[in-house]
């Protein structure tokens, strides 16, 4: 039975930060019953002793503020021996850390050298690195359809933003040429006492029949001399579940971030990825803005390339098109995730399905990554929202064997591994874009499709 992605994820959930509510008996992710936060509030260990600065071979750490956000700044020098920084918003009592929210990089402009600055500065959805993960879109027994958590008047994909961390750090030496932060929360997922075989099937609609999971949640930062590009990992502990009592897929690292050199007024102009089957490519023009009636092929079979997120924008003064990536990063005995769901657009062409962006054959939860379909695209006017995140297929704690891309393709999953952990890592991608009208190729695919991508390899979580 073919397993719908496409019937819809509530995928807009992610529009809301508001703070998921209180479930019988257990209390919200990272709040102790009597209201106050757990281990000391998620605060930095040894807060108010460790070194405020570290320095390594090549690699750094300092702590200091943004626009007067508390922040510990890494920085490295990259493959151009030129320096690069990602500043990670610390835990408060104030608010909550556990994300980037300013980053830099060098590019070349001549003979000389000009800093880029990426800002999430602003509040609300702002900053990049945070969890997300959307519950699985069900039928229920009694007709009707949503999702475990909106029954119990919650959210089913809460910013990761809005919940306290824990963080720890390495410890960086005069020999260290890398350097890693780590940040830990629990995350809620509804799910069914009971587990069932097949999540597709109608589930119970009655309240006694769910359970509200704190799942700890490890998201690991890595930056290393020489490279280009910091290495996000993550890591869902689910030892607390069994196989079938959840249905999620996971969206970290996700957020909203100024990527056109911090300008706000810059227009979107492509969206690629690469998901398990297929890559896909709008045909904007280099010159020209995203609209919902731009062309676009998803019938190139992904074969051997890294899986890969990417948008690209323009901006308005200089014209220079930037973009922000994910690239898929496999160490060691990694197996990765399954990236995507049911689409019958994915295999074809808007030339050949007759469907566009966003229309009525082309919905937005069929899009496997959280993008521009978020950011408000229409058929003419250029748009200036940036959110952006990973993505992966929805049944992640089931125990469901494959999943289906449309009527006729199916992949494996693990959704539910023997070790109990789901583990995956990308890379975070930055720089003026690869795309022209003669190689439309973004830096993240070309990343991608790299034999030796420049990211960090160095602290696997």
């Amino acid at each position: 039975m073919a397993l719908w992605l496409g019937l819809g994820l509530g995928l807009g959930a992610c529009d809301s930060d508001d703070p998921p509510g209180e479930d019988a008996g257990v209390p919200d992710a990272g709040h102790t019953p009597d209201g106050g936060a757990p281990d000391g509030g998620g605060l930095e260990p040894d807060a108010g002793t460790e070194p405020a600065s570290e320095q390594g071979d090549g690699v750094s750490r300092e702590t200091t503020t943004v626009e007067g956000i508390p922040v510990d700044r890494y920085t490295w020098t990259d493959s151009q021996g030129r320096p690069r920084t990602v500043s990670l918003k610390r835990q408060s009592s104030a608010s909550n850390g556990g994300y980037a929210v300013h980053m830099t990089y060098d590019v070349r402009e001549g003979a000389a050298w000009r800093t880029v600055s990426v800002t999430g500065t602003a509040g609300g959805e702002t900053g990049f690195g945070y969890f997300v993960a959307h519950e699985l879109y069900r039928t229920f027994d009694n007709g009707t359809a949503g999702t475990l958590a909106g029954l119990h008047g919650e959210d089913d994909s809460p910013l990761g933003l809005g919940f306290p961390v824990e963080a720890t750090r390495s410890e960086l030496t005069a020999a260290s040429t890398s350097a890693s932060h780590t940040f830990t929360l629990r995350y809620p997922k509804w799910g069914t006492r009971a587990a069932m075989a097949d999540v597709t099937a109608p589930t119970a609609a009655s309240a006694s029949a769910h359970q509200k999971f704190m799942v700890p949640v490890s998201i690991r930062w890595v930056f290393e001399k020489g490279t280009d590009f910091p290495r996000v990992d993550t890591r869902m502990d689910l030892g607390e579940a069994t196989a079938g009592q959840l249905s999620f897929d996971m969206r970290g690292p996700y957020g909203v971030v100024e990527f056109a050199d911090a300008h706000a007024g810059a227009t979107l102009n492509n969206v690629q990825w690469g998901d398990s089957r297929h890559h896909f490519t709008t045909g904007v023009a280099a010159a020209g803005a995203l609209t919902t009636q731009a062309n676009w092929t998803w019938n190139e079979p992904i074969g051997n390339t890294r899986k890969y997120h990417a948008l690209l924008a323009r901006h308005p003064d200089t014209g220079v098109l930037y973009e922000l990536g994910l690239v898929e990063l496999k160490l060691g005995q990694d197996t990765g995730l399954v990236y995507g769901g049911y689409s019958l657009n994915n295999g074809t062409t808007r030339a050949a399905s007759g469907n566009a962006l966003l229309g009525p054959g082309f919905g937005a939860g069929e899009w496997p990554f959280q993008s521009a379909q978020y950011s408000g695209v229409s058929a003419a006017a250029p748009v200036t929202g940036k959110k952006f995140a990973w993505g992966s297929s929805p049944f992640y704690g089931s125990a469901i064997a494959s999943v289906y891309f449309n009527n006729g393709v199916s992949l494996p999953i693990t959704a539910f591994p023997a070790s109990r952990a789901l583990v995956y890592r990308t890379c975070l991608v930055l720089g003026v874009s690869t795309y022209t009208d003669a190689s439309p190729k973004s830096l993240a695919r070309v990343t991608a499709e790299s034999g030796a991508p420049s990211c960090a390899t160095a602290s696997p979580l």
